[in-house]
């Protein structure tokens, strides 16, 4: 074997190594940096597939199977949670890698008489074409899956469709190449043919960094939208919490001449009317009223200062608020901020008003229900959950930032209707020992 061709497989060896780790780690929802064992992962799995195909060239299903093993331990090592998607993650690459091998050979030999010939022993241009079409595919079919089952949003899967088709067209180019080799004039035209492959592949790897930049830009823009709505969400929480305590001082201002007015009441020895002075107080107190003390103070804030001012309106308050200690107070206040935002807004236009907010602990899971009336169907006339506020965008931000924020604590949201009620219920896994 020459220099070149042992280079070459150790080349392709080390990609299908890389490759196999890269995937398992995004399928699970992992950073490429995140687990101390990738590199090591790599290295392993690159070095059985050297050593076998060297020591063991007749004991490829062996080979297969160790590297499956690895594989899988490695993806149940670094998911903590779902150990059922990281055995799936082994096998979407074991059957991607055996199904495109398969097809591959299968129709070169049904297009090419001499495609076994062609093959023949490790060296000669027609074999480096064909495993450079193998990757390409592999690579194409794999970023595919991860687009379709991991993507956060449409415009993702719809670039990895655009990459998907591009790369198809440049595998039916190789593909054709492979006419070219097997032709009675392939070693003539044989740099044209290096100059051809070599183009295409630095046209994908090029179509590839464009799209990833793509999606970095629509991401930075998407996260730069989340941070304009969490500086608008803090200047409102601002707001209020000022008009608040312009009317604690106010009452506190007032408290004086209210109690020299109950103490002259007494001092006349007129109890009933002192009695009918402090009624008229009340229902100025009970505007500052508390609604919920829990030990979580952004919490009181948000429920406290947003539901009090509510008028007409029955509100429901019950369940254990569990420990919510690991989730970051901005984080918090955005999520149950729009939450019960989007609550009173769509209270706006119904006649029978009514709140409820649910809190229980499963499992170790901090649930939340926040429920409200609605008039009709929300999930029916407003699927995307657009905002009906007439001076806003009608892009229904605070949805996507509530979806953003338990994404980021791996948790789940749902929405529902029940009742003439429309619903969203939020499970916060207890994160403390992982974060």
């Amino acid at each position: 074997m020459r220099v070149w061709d042992f280079l070459f497989e150790l080349c392709t060896s080390l990609f299908d190594s890389v490759l196999y780790i890269y995937f398992i780690l995004r399928y699970n929802g992992v950073s490429f940096r995140a687990s101390k064992l990738t590199v090591p992962a790599i290295l392993l799995l690159f070095g059985v597939t050297v050593l076998g195909d060297h020591l063991l060239p007749g004991f490829s299903t062996l080979i297969s199977i160790t590297l499956f093993l690895i594989a899988t331990s490695f993806s149940l090592w670094i998911s903590k949670k779902n150990k059922l998607r990281a055995i799936i993650a082994s096998c979407i690459y074991e059957i991607s890698f055996i199904l495109l091998s398969s097809l591959l050979y299968m129709g070169m030999s049904m297009f090419l008489n001499d495609f076994d010939q062609l093959m023949q022993g490790s060296s000669g241009l027609g074999r480096y074409i064909y495993v450079l079409l193998h990757k390409i595919a592999l690579f194409t079919t794999l970023h595919l899956v991860l687009r379709i089952f991991r993507a956060e949003d449409l415009k993702n899967i719809w670039n990895g469709v655009l990459a998907f088709v591009f790369s198809l067209t440049t595998m039916f180019g190789l593909w054709a190449t492979m006419y070219m080799v097997a032709t009675p004039d392939g070693d003539v035209f044989k740099t044209q043919i290096l100059i051809i492959v070599l183009s295409f592949i630095l046209v994908n790897v090029l179509l590839y960094i464009l799209l990833h930049q793509i999606q970095r830009l629509e991401k930075a823009k998407y996260e730069l939208k989340l941070l304009e709505e969490k500086m608008l969400f803090e200047e409102t929480r601002y707001n209020d919490a000022s008009a608040i305590w312009d009317n604690v001082r106010k009452v506190q201002h007032d408290m004086k001449q209210h109690l020299v007015v109950m103490a002259g009441f007494l001092e006349e020895e007129e109890p009933k009317k002192c009695q009918e002075y402090i009624d008229s107080l009340l229902p100025e107190v009970d505007q500052i009223g508390k609604l919920v003390r829990s030990n979580n103070a952004v919490l009181d804030y948000l429920i406290n200062s947003k539901l009090c001012a509510l008028k007409d309106t029955h509100i429901v308050i019950s369940g254990s608020i569990g420990d919510l200690s690991d989730i970051r107070d901005v984080d918090l206040a955005c999520l149950i901020g729009n939450i019960l935002d989007n609550a009173i807004e769509a209270l706006s236009d119904v006649s029978e008003k009514r709140i409820e907010l649910l809190f229980s602990v499963q499992n170790d899971n901090r649930v939340i229900i926040c429920k409200n009336t609605i008039k009709e169907s929300v999930l029916k006339n407003n699927k995307e959950l657009k905002s009906t506020k007439a001076s806003g965008d009608s892009h229904g931000w605070g949805h996507q930032i509530v979806a953003k924020i338990v994404a980021d604590y791996h948790g789940m949201v749902d929405y529902f209707e029940e009742f003439g009620m429309f619903g969203v219920q939020i499970i916060l896994p207890n994160n403390k020992k992982g974060r």
